[in-house]
């Protein structure tokens, strides 16, 4: 699988120097070993939504995700879970919905709320596999006991210390700095990810290699070169930037992540008088696409670590971005939220003896991953899940697993819907009952939204918790400008879409992972 050739066919017209690493030219180790079960390296990447070539983004310079691409299949149509960090990593690596893990925040700890629970990791380590993180694997919990979840690995998690600015500006959302790769933490996470394929090379067990970038989460810094890259004026300012028409108020937030640096000025949400001024706009996309190349970069250089230790033919390779993100549509910035922009997310998916270079159009989501990873290396499932395994897809790209993905997002119940950091579940039942959540199921046309009070899918569903519907038509609205879940020329659509979504419901609340979930949260 022979990634340098790949990218050197990709770069024509870019600055290679800039993109990717120099590899000095190495015969191929020897790594033939007695389990020859394919090695999975599973690549995260924080807050990135799909504005990169594999998906057609004409402004994104990203000539290792294009090489990866031209190996793999890419998901056009693959859905987060949740639109934030931690309970989106947390259903990924369970292969749970967010209702099975209890983690619908920040900070949640799917360990807490059900000790049982078998992650990916934990289970190839328990099948016979090495398994080792770097960087942001899972969301960094503040609680050392659950923190990058030990028991999910057989060897030390690596540490990386790194500068998450390189200059001395203060806190601010953007930071162009001439500086070296490694000036900041995600170049300092590709060399420990470098160094760790030269150590798993080594070893009679296959592997699972998790990395983690932080780019292009908040704030938006990235070396020089990578801005050098991009043409402030050609960014795309977002055209809508309102609320849709019949809006419901939870789906929307006031971007209070943007509003806490110090170099953007005061704007509202939503508000057409309010906006965040063009320039300043501008400034945090070119931004935004500078540290997508500066993370494409380091991306290039796990890729061909890869390639020179001999072990790309027999290894998966899994890169996501973790959520979708707001930037300036609807008025919002940041993720949080229930929209297309917010849930859309970047999937690629190689594999030994499956399909290259091919694109599919199936909806598919996060949960789906756990259960592909099974498959494609003969591990037992752990315990139900939530998904289905996208083999057949990469078999046949035309093939399809499912007809949905659903996503949600909780709101608790204050005027800025403020997030609860809070990572213990246990007796939190009666502080549920005033949650907002909105249940999307996606299809390959629509968005419906129901947004429900004090209701969890591991609880019976309850009609009258409903509070709100939204509902959008993609092949007429595609910026979601027309709520149109009252409209009576939708009424048939709702009604189907509706059933859909109950069923859902029954069949989470069937699982056997909903039990502990409700007994942790009712402090049994």
């Amino acid at each position: 699988m022979n990634y340098r050739k790949n990218l050197n066919r990709l770069l024509c017209g870019v600055n290679v120097a800039a993109m990717v690493p120099a590899v000095a030219d190495a015969k191929p180790a020897d790594t033939k070993k007695a389990d020859d079960r394919p090695n999975v390296l599973l690549i995260a990447i924080d807050d990135m939504k799909p504005w990169i070539g594999p998906y057609g983004d004409p402004i994104a310079k990203t000539p290792a995700m294009d090489a990866l691409a031209s190996r793999a299949t890419t998901f056009n149509n693959a859905y987060c879970q949740v639109s934030l960090s931690g309970p989106t990593r947390s259903s990924l690596l369970t292969g749970l919905n967010p209702d099975h893990t209890g983690v619908w925040w920040l900070m949640g700890s799917f360990r807490k709320n059900n000790p049982d629970i078998v992650t990916m990791p934990q289970a190839l380590k328990d099948n016979g596999y090495e398994t080792v993180g770097v960087g942001k694997v899972y969301h960094p919990l503040k609680d050392k006991e659950v923190k990058d979840d030990p028991i999910s690995w057989s060897l030390p998690y690596i540490k990386t210390s790194g500068s998450q600015y390189a200059l001395s500006n203060g806190r601010v959302a953007t930071e162009c700095a001439n500086v070296p790769d490694n000036g900041y933490v995600d170049g300092v996470i590709a060399e420990e990810a470098v160094k760790a394929l030269g150590k798993l090379k080594n070893s009679d067990k296959p592997f699972f290699l998790g990395v983690g970038f932080k780019k292009p989460h908040l704030p938006f810094c990235a070396p020089k070169k990578y801005w050098d890259m991009y043409d402030r004026e050609s960014m795309p300012v977002a055209e809508f930037q309102e609320m849709s028409t019949d809006p419901v108020e939870y789906a929307y937030h006031n971007s209070l992540e943007l509003k806490g640096y110090s170099d953007i000025p005061p704007f509202e949400s939503f508000v057409d008088t309010k906006h965040l001024d063009t320039e300043t706009q501008k400034r945090l996309l070119h931004a935004y696409y500078a540290c997508i190349s500066y993370t494409d970069a380091q991306i290039g250089k796990v890729l061909e670590a890869l390639e020179k230790e001999g072990l790309a033919d027999n290894t998966i390779v899994i890169m996501f971005g973790d959520h979708g993100y707001h930037l300036g549509d609807h008025g919002m910035w940041n993720k949080l939220s229930d929209f297309e922009q917010s849930t859309h997310v970047p999937l690629i998916v190689s594999a030994p003896g499956m399909k290259k270079g091919v694109k599919s159009d199936a909806v598919v989501e996060f949960l789906d991953i756990f259960p592909t990873v099974c498959e494609l290396t003969k591990t037992e499932h752990p315990q139900q899940l939530d998904g289905k395994s996208l083999v057949p897809i990469l078999k046949n790209p035309k093939a399809k697993t499912k007809d949905y993905a659903i996503s949600q997002f909780s709101r608790s119940c204050t005027e800025n819907y403020t997030i609860s950091t809070d990572t213990d579940l246990k007796g939190k039942a009666k502080e549920l009952e005033e949650d907002i959540t909105g249940y999307a199921l996606r299809d390959s046309r629509y968005r419906l939204v129901e947004w429900t009070k004090g209701f969890k899918t591991y609880m019976p569903f309850d009609e009258s918790k409903v509070v709100a519907y939204e509902l959008y038509d993609y092949n007429k609205d595609p910026e979601e400008r027309h709520n149109v879940a009252n409209d009576p020329a939708y009424a048939s659509v709702v009604k189907n879409l509706k059933k859909k979504l109950h069923q859902y419901y029954a069949k989470s609340y069937s699982s056997p992972m909903s039990a502990p979930i409700a007994k942790t949260a009712a402090g049994e």
